[in-house]
């Protein structure tokens, strides 16, 4: 089995931040009506409250961004994604099982925020390593291993210890009509898959 976790392309030079900045609205001493993790992927469909923020793209050297390409899949929140009009057509019919897209419109097209609720308990946290505070607080998992009988093949999920999306494969997986054949068959643009695991 390999697990792999959904990372950004490091050759898409393009994300998404909200137009609202809620951390200068906290020091302003303003409120927003969204909550700071409306992009993370919940154990739960967010159809019937969603209320999608405005949406824009990162420029965080001052350059003008509009050179770059377009990514087909775009990362928002550091481990959330949305995907364009493209993506989501070839995407949605192989993962309405594990995720829901959510609409949020961008410069007259519509984007979809990608919730995977498939939360699986899977990991093994007997062998798992974990960042150790000097206070002695246990933090996030710096080395992750699986109880393979827990996770499912072929299909996107997340794990309650950590926001990242993962997916895994029991068995080399040609199949194109899966979240990551469906990526690398049509060369959707924005994501790649890294290895955290395999037995």
């Amino acid at each position: 089995m390999i697990v792999y976790s959904v990372f950004p392309d490091d050759a898409n030079k393009k994300s998404f931040v909200r137009e609202e900045n809620l951390w200068d609205l906290t020091l302003a001493g303003k409120t927003s009506a969204f909550p700071d993790d409306i992009f993370w992927s919940q154990p739960r469909q967010k159809t019937a409250d969603w209320h999608p923020p405005g949406i824009r793209w990162y420029d965080d050297d001052g350059h003008n961004i509009q050179r770059y390409k377009d990514p087909d899949i775009a990362e928002i929140d550091l481990t959330s994604y949305l995907l364009g009009p493209r993506a989501a057509e070839l995407l949605r019919p192989v993962i309405s099982d594990v995720a829901e897209l959510l609409p949020v419109p961008f410069q007259g097209e519509t984007w979809y925020f990608m919730n995977v609720f498939n939360q699986i308990d899977a990991v093994d946290k007997v062998n798992s390593r974990y960042m150790v505070y000097s206070t002695g607080r246990i933090g996030g998992v710096e080395k992750i291993v699986f109880l393979a009988d827990k996770v499912p093949h072929a299909t996107l999920f997340t794990l309650p210890e950590t926001p990242s999306i993962y997916y895994a494969e029991h068995h080399p997986d040609d199949n194109p009509n899966t979240f990551k054949g469906v990526v690398e068959k049509n060369k959707l643009f924005g994501i790649r898959f890294g290895k955290v695991w395999e037995s």
